[in-house]
């Protein structure tokens, strides 16, 4: 059972990312903000659908606040850093950020730390050093370090707070949980795009809604298995997996689907990547 979530957790993030890719070539920046709202809409409807009796308990609020604002965060940077650079290595960097929750399981909750913790750290040094190697094939921008740099934070923050409320409440309120905190990030973002984006949509619109549709359902499936695994699962072995995973699939597509170059260094990067993620759930 854990396999098959593991798997389809893996499967789901690499489809977000390749549908906001698809999306960005087709329209660029334009519909950013409407785009990310409508991923929002349609990961809430899928807990919407998914739920059998809403209940309502008043200490989940916080929790629900603080997944809503990193949330918001790493979907729209995340968005932002694709349109900008090359997927292969956002995706590998945003991937990275599931060690937050890893070091939140070993710091917070006491979760066991392999002897092999530092060699991983060291050799992710080494991989973030040689994929943002400037070379011929791919530079990476200063606007584009910070897209990703908020995209890493927003979405390592995103499953420490899934982490923190389900150790909280013993696995219960899932989806009151996730529909809640989506909530608040649709509204707010539909209003952004109705506020920047009104006058400059129209061309977009035939090109956002299955990228969107797909993203969103996929991000529903991704936050419900890992609330599900994190039950069964240590956070120190279940995230180095899922960025593990994720890493691979999308660096496949990336090469294979859009063509992307890569430089020997990068190609270095990733294989080394992989291995300081391997080393970290060790």
């Amino acid at each position: 059972m854990n396999t098959l979530l593991l798997i389809s957790i893996i499967t789901g993030v690499a489809a977000q990312n390749i549908s906001k890719k698809y999306y960005t070539q087709k329209a660029g920046n334009t519909g950013v903000y409407l785009l990310s709202a409508l991923t929002t809409f349609f990961a809430m409807l899928f807990f919407i659908i998914t739920t059998k009796t809403f209940r309502w308990v008043p200490g989940m609020l916080i929790y629900s606040v603080l997944f809503a604002v990193s949330f918001l965060v790493a979907t729209l940077f995340l968005t932002l850093a694709i349109e900008c650079g090359s997927l292969s290595l956002t995706s590998l960097v945003t991937s990275y950020s599931l060690m937050l929750p890893t070091f939140y399981g070993i710091i917070f909750l006491k979760e066991s730390v392999s002897v092999f913790l530092p060699f991983g750290i060291v050799i992710l040094a080494v991989s973030l050093f040689l994929i943002n190697k400037k070379n011929e094939a791919y530079t990476s921008t200063p606007r584009w370090f910070l897209y990703v740099f908020l995209a890493f934070l927003g979405n390592g923050m995103c499953s420490v707070f899934q982490k923190m409320q389900q150790v909280k409440f013993n696995g219960e309120y899932k989806n009151e949980f996730m529909i809640i905190a989506l909530a608040v990030v649709t509204v707010f973002l539909f209003t952004v795009s109705l506020l920047k984006e009104r006058t400059s949509l129209k061309p977009v619109m035939r090109h956002i809604w299955i990228p969107a549709g797909i993203s969103g359902i996929m991000a529903g499936i991704v936050n419900l298995f890992v609330m599900i695994l994190s039950e069964s699962m240590s956070a120190s072995i279940m995230f180095p997996l899922i960025s593990a995973g994720g890493i691979i699939v999308t660096f496949l597509i990336s090469l294979l689907v859009y063509k992307e170059k890569i430089s020997k260094n990068q190609l270095c990067g990733f294989i080394m990547g992989i291995l300081a993620i391997i080393f970290l759930s060790i």
